[in-house]
């Protein structure tokens, strides 16, 4: 069993790699609440056999459930359960199923102590450590959230041999993020996999992809710079989502959110066309194979306007100035950004048609 050890000003916690989180589940007693994705349930109910039925709250893990009236109905359901401040919460799920336990478990009681099982490669290879969690309001996404961290998260990659092919990819998406921010061998090692979905060697690109982000976060957990190249690519992919509808998923968005910003970082001078073309080739032969259509860029654009990371009218984006290294680089959000992002909409337009 790997350990990844994460330090935290909150308080340190562990990541086990694991062969079966059945043994893991048997070991919680009897003051253990749990919050689990309906679909795993459904698909791994013998699992689930020794809990008691009456302690599960089901999550139906979709962005429009991600909000604060899910968030006050699990707080009701614990209460009414008589959950006291040393029970403990179980999260088995995706992101969308951590993010509302996180907020819940870190309100309910001035916060009871949680734990995770992440089922998804999206969640497992970024989401589960860090402690930041979001939820929407209306139609904008992950405007209220918290910095709270499980105790410990177990990972299970045997959850993934039930994942779709889009869930599959989504995780891919950061994995792609992490293998451009500080290490360029990560990303020629990705570069030259043959088979991303399934992934037989998908444990190892995990355990790199957490290690990566160890580092961030145990510099700067609560995102006061170093942490922001994180958001590489998420900017864009935050306000494609919004603007389909969640229509495209958080993995596709970010992945679709990186080549935007590769595009801007060329156009800005921070890094040739050879290095935005070989990562767009990739992204475009390997993730990205459908077209992603947008009727109104303009519209687009007006959502990102909208974001938290706006401070007056200046952004600063997570951009690369090399192939394996992401720099925080203030952006006017003005006319010039507006008309690079038409640009790469219109280029890219090009090249699908072609």
């Amino acid at each position: 069993m790997d350990t990844i050890n994460i330090s935290s000003n909150l308080y340190d916690y562990t990541v086990d790699i694991v062969d079966d989180f059945r043994k893991i589940l048997q070991g919680f007693r009897s003051t253990t609440v749990y919050v689990i994705d309906k679909k795993v349930y459904e698909l791994y109910q013998d699992a689930f056999l020794s809990l008691e039925p009456e302690k599960i709250y089901f999550v139906e893990a979709s962005e429009h459930q991600k909000n604060m009236d899910t968030v006050l109905d699990l707080i009701s359901f614990w209460q009414k359960l008589g959950v006291r401040k040393e029970w403990k919460a179980v999260c088995i799920g995706g992101g969308i199923t951590q993010d509302l336990t996180t907020i819940a478990s870190n309100l309910f009681l001035r916060n009871i102590e949680w734990y995770f099982f992440p089922t998804t490669l999206l969640s497992m290879c970024d989401s589960c450590i860090g402690g930041k969690s979001g939820i929407n309001l209306g139609t904008y996404k992950n405007q209220i959230g918290v910095f709270y961290p499980p105790r410990k998260i177990f990972i299970d990659v045997g959850f993934l041999r039930t994942l779709s092919e889009d869930d599959y990819l989504n995780g891919w998406g950061e994995l792609l993020k992490f293998s451009l921010t500080e290490d360029v061998s990560f990303y020629e090692e990705l570069k030259e996999e043959k088979d991303y979905i399934p992934c037989k060697r998908i444990a190892g690109y995990i355990y790199k992809g957490l290690m990566v982000k160890k580092r961030i976060i145990e510099e700067d957990e609560f995102e006061s710079d170093l942490r922001r190249v994180l958001n590489y690519g998420h900017t864009f992919g935050h306000a494609l989502e919004s603007y389909t509808d969640n229509e495209i998923p958080h993995g596709k968005g970010v992945i679709w959110g990186i080549d935007v910003a590769n595009y801007i970082a060329c156009r800005e001078g921070l890094i040739s066309r050879d290095v935005y073309e070989d990562v767009h080739s990739l992204i475009g032969n390997a993730f990205l194979q459908e077209r992603i259509e947008i009727e109104d860029p303009e519209a687009l654009f007006e959502i990102i306007r909208t974001d938290k990371k706006v401070r007056g009218n200046v952004m600063n984006f997570a951009l690369p100035d090399a192939l394996g290294h992401l720099i925080v680089y203030p952006v006017k959000i003005d006319q010039a950004l507006k008309d690079l992002f038409l640009a790469y909409i219109e280029e890219t337009n090009e090249d699908n048609n072609n």
